[in-house]
């Protein structure tokens, strides 16, 4: 049987980005599996910025628990596995130093913060799981946009033992809704040929009902526009025109590595 490995930076990634795809793949058969990584239960006290977006989700003292179970029934609608990692969202996460928290109310974190170690823990995790499930193919994100934990996600992926698995990463929605500009991967890293997936109304009705599953990131990604298909299927149909496709489409890229 054929198996994909999808990997997420977050608990709704892998739907907003790659939801049509999935649904396809699992509806021909394909064993899917999405990892999300940053999907780790912390443990109070909390950040001031993790501490207000607990208060605009309305998830109470346990948020990731109920975040885990939207996850749950949002695989379930595309027919895919999940499997959720233990690492913390950069929101709980403290600087290297241990001396503050690493992302402020600004959504900024400080300038020159690599976390080395989690770098490592990363990789060493997607390798294991690499070699656990054996895919065919690994999907993740491109990380437009630029957000901390989707380069942290990108960057393990490229950096474990996945040399010989054809790698693609998929344009980070709704990132991609507001710029187009690919950005810089690590040394000996290259994008290479865009491929934008089509995917059938069914799959994109399953992809729009997994999106609804999150209910409580929804206001959060979309406080002035509640009704978010418009946005998708207008943004679906110009990749898929520009590739000369029909219908609507989900983009990825190819990854190829120049280094040994």
């Amino acid at each position: 049987m054929r198996r994909v490995l999808a990997i997420s930076p977050h608990l709704d990634d892998a739907v907003l980005s790659a939801g049509g795809r999935l649904f396809e793949l699992a509806s021909e058969g394909v064993e899917v599996t999405v990892f999300t990584v940053f999907a780790g239960r912390p443990m109070p006290p909390f950040s001031p910025v993790a501490a207000y977006l607990h208060g605009l989700w309305g998830l109470g003292d346990a948020p990731v628990v109920h975040r885990q179970a939207e996850d749950r029934l949002a695989m379930s609608l595309l027919g895919v596995a999940e499997r959720h990692g233990s690492f913390l969202d950069a929101v709980y996460r403290r600087t290297t130093d241990g001396e503050g928290w690493l992302i402020g109310m600004d959504g900024v974190p400080p300038e020159g913060e690599h976390e080395p170690e989690l770098a490592a823990r990363l990789a060493d995790t997607i390798t294991d799981l690499v070699g656990e499930l054996r895919p065919d193919t690994v999907l993740t994100c491109a990380a437009i946009g630029g957000h901390l934990d989707h380069r942290r996600t990108r960057d393990a992926v490229l950096a474990a033992a996945t040399r010989g698995v054809p790698t693609l990463c998929w344009e980070d929605l709704p990132y991609g809704h507001r710029t187009t500009e690919l950005p810089a991967l690590p040394e000996g890293v290259r994008f290479t040929a865009s491929v934008a997936e089509t995917a059938t109304d069914p799959a994109w009705e399953a992809k729009y009902r997994a999106i609804e599953a999150y209910d409580s990131q929804l206001t959060m990604l979309w406080p002035n526009e509640p009704e978010f298909r418009p946005v998708f299927d207008s943004h679906a149909t110009a990749h898929a025109r520009e590739h000369g496709l029909t219908g609507r489409a989900e983009l990825f890229w190819n990854v190829g590595f120049d280094r040994l």
